[in-house]
């Protein structure tokens, strides 16, 4: 339903790699804003990284443009959606300045949605800290131009906020949703052995060697499964082959398999057609991550290792089966899923709902409506 008075608002962004969840989760927000009397359109910018000389024409180019389009009369305010690493050239954030010297021609109000802010500190040894260190750095500037931001975790907010080299800024928090569409059925493959899937394979810290040894336990116990690496980046890629490294290592090559690259709708299908799907996220099953929303909002089951990250309310409301993170607790969480198929039914049919009613673009919408109102006050 319409709330308050009509605004408009452009979400400005970056993208380098062809298939892009910021970019998607961007579309599906302008859409979604439309319910709460807000519309939006999309300045975005899909650049090359083949160079730094490319890259740099890119974004000078867009810059320009941007300047100009932001000069548009009956513009309240601008949605930038920030991802560190899409303003970056190899970690490096050189693309931050630019963008906010655009914005800030303007004069227009920036709410800045905080995808991924800064690497962290301790991992990538000496090029990790580089990218810390300059991340940081920029990230000080972002701040500085934002009006208010809305973060994608509520322990984000609570370390904004904490953070004393940092401006402060009105804050509020909504979950990343997922940006694949509904499955079109749940049919499985009667007869065959149970496809485990794992939708985020490529992550950074992803526990490829946990997972397989607890691949390895369920077949030495009898229990056939075979483990199904969903979607990007497909089995060319670096990160599938340490993961046929890693199985080959432990006698598993005959239970591991992958997608590769997939449509949106393909991939949806995909994760519905799973018994189960793991959630292997460093730091717990977490409400930034869209391979969660999009595993949840499958309707397969969804089994998560435990994390001091881990998302509360997901928990307390039951709609993933987290797990400790280790060989044993895995194995006997897919194993109790697998010999139970009222309980994989009944937590997929929550963990569905969940994603529906509180991972919404609903949700995020009104937020950003709740923020604009306040910055526009």
């Amino acid at each position: 339903m319409a709330e308050g008075r009509s605004l408009a608002t452009v979400a400005v962004g970056m993208s380098v790699i062809p298939t892009c969840g910021v970019r998607a989760h961007a579309g599906l927000l302008a859409e979604a804003l439309g319910e709460v009397n807000v519309s939006c359109t999309l300045a975005w910018l899909s650049r090359s990284e083949a160079s730094l000389g490319s890259a740099r024409a890119d974004v000078r180019r867009w810059t320009r443009e941007l300047t100009a389009s932001l000069e548009a009369p009956g513009l309240d305010a601008i949605l930038l959606h920030y991802s560190v690493f899409a303003y970056s050239y190899r970690g490096l954030p050189l693309f931050v300045r630019p963008t906010l010297e655009a914005l800030r021609g303007s004069d227009l109000p920036v709410i800045t949605v905080m995808h991924e802010l800064v690497y962290p500190w301790n991992i990538g040894g000496s090029r990790g800290k580089l990218w810390a260190l300059s991340q940081r750095a920029l990230l000080i500037d972002v701040m500085r131009a934002s009006s208010a931001v809305l973060a994608t975790a509520d322990f984000r907010v609570e370390w904004l906020r904490s953070r004393p080299w940092l401006p402060h800024r009105p804050a509020a928090f909504a979950p990343v949703f997922s940006n694949l569409p509904a499955p079109l059925d749940r049919a499985r493959v009667e007869g065959a052995r149970p496809v485990i899937g794992l939708f985020g394979y490529a992550y950074e810290g992803a526990a490829s060697a946990l997972v397989l040894d607890a691949l390895r336990a369920l077949l030495d116990r009898g229990i056939e499964v075979e483990l199904r690496l969903l979607g990007a980046p497909g089995p060319s890629s670096t990160a599938a082959e340490a993961w046929v490294a890693g199985a080959r290592a432990r006698g598993l090559e005959h239970a591991l398999s992958f997608t590769g690259t997939l449509e949106s709708q393909e991939l949806s299908d995909a994760l519905a057609a799973c018994e189960a799907l793991l959630f292997i996220g460093a730091g717990g099953p977490s409400s930034r991550k869209g391979t969660l929303a999009g595993s949840l909002a499958s309707g397969a089951p969804v089994i998560a290792l435990d994390g001091p990250r881990r998302w509360s309310e997901l928990v307390e409301r039951d709609a993933a089966l987290v797990v400790e993170p280790t060989v044993r607790g895995l194995a006997e969480g897919v194993a109790a899923l697998l010999a139970d198929e009222g309980r994989r039914e009944a937590l997929g049919a929550r963990g569905r709902a969940f994603a529906e009613q509180q991972m919404g673009p609903a949700r995020t919408a009104v937020a950003v409506r709740g923020l604009l109102e306040e910055i526009l006050a």
